[in-house]
């Protein structure tokens, strides 16, 4: 993994208010899903009655259709820009720190030709603009992967490098209670205390991530206070995706959808 000293410059955190919200995980160039989770959720007959869409990050790379995503997702945040909240996954990081795969300038090369670096120089821009997190009232907090030690609202303003990476590239444990070096080669391992801590300051409920490709499309760790959602079922070949609906009078387990 390759990192950078320079800071890593982004919009860190969105406040959002109680609306009815659809939270779909990582895509990964897999079009079709959205498509079912669009048409599953009738999240377009809603954005424009006050209901809301919330991506957690990873929308290129590793699926065969990274541009469609981009331009589906693109589409329907200008169309309804306040209702739709595109987060930044470590997919749309890559100033921060280099990975593998990362075959969106192949599949922009294959499309626009010799544009193609311009097109690549935009996308680029748009992700360095992307939040890193959203604060859902007092219910949750939506993150592409998890979260660090000493975590509260107001270092959410402004994280470090260091805090955004384990934001972009951590995951949940029953292993431990602690915190330990992730497998991944960045980010952290986090148990149940760090959890349970992390709730406590921020006031929240529960964390909604993304980031693993979990069996079912999702999974509940630390007791119920995180929830893996993961929607690109076709790339990983699952037998089912799922996003998540908070709604008024739904209860956690109700709110998730599988398709």
């Amino acid at each position: 993994m390759v990192r950078f000293r320079e800071p890593f410059v982004v919009i860190a955190t969105v406040t959002l208010d109680l609306s009815p919200t659809v939270i779909v995980g990582d895509l990964h160039g897999d079009l079709s899903a959205l498509y079912e989770i669009i048409e599953g959720s009738g999240i377009l007959n809603k954005l424009d009655v006050g209901w809301r869409l919330v991506l957690l990050g990873d929308y290129g790379d590793r699926g065969p259709d990274s541009l469609g995503v981009y331009e589906a997702i693109l589409e329907l945040k200008l169309q309804y820009p306040n209702a739709v909240v595109l987060l930044k996954g470590n997919h749309e990081a890559l100033d921060l720190i280099r990975f593998q795969p990362h075959d969106l300038p192949d599949r922009i090369r294959e499309r626009y030709g010799s544009r193609w670096y311009e097109i690549y120089e935009s996308i680029l821009k748009l992700q360095s603009m992307l939040p890193a997190a959203a604060l859902y009232g007092d219910r949750a907090l939506p993150v592409h992967a998890g979260i660090f030690r000493g975590i509260c609202r107001e270092a959410l303003k402004c994280p470090k490098n260091e805090e955004l990476e384990m934001m972009l590239w951590s995951d949940p444990t029953e292993d431990f209670e602690g915190m330990a070096k992730s497998p991944r080669g960045a980010g952290v391992r986090f148990g149940a205390a760090v959890t349970h801590e992390a709730l406590r300051t921020l006031g929240v409920g529960m964390i909604i991530r993304s980031h693993s490709a979990v069996p079912g499309g999702y999974k509940f760790n630390h007791g119920g206070g995180v929830l893996t959602v993961f929607s690109s079922k076709n790339v990983y070949h699952l037998e089912h995706g799922a996003y998540f609906l908070f709604e008024d009078g739904r209860t956690v387990l109700d709110g998730i959808r599988q398709f």
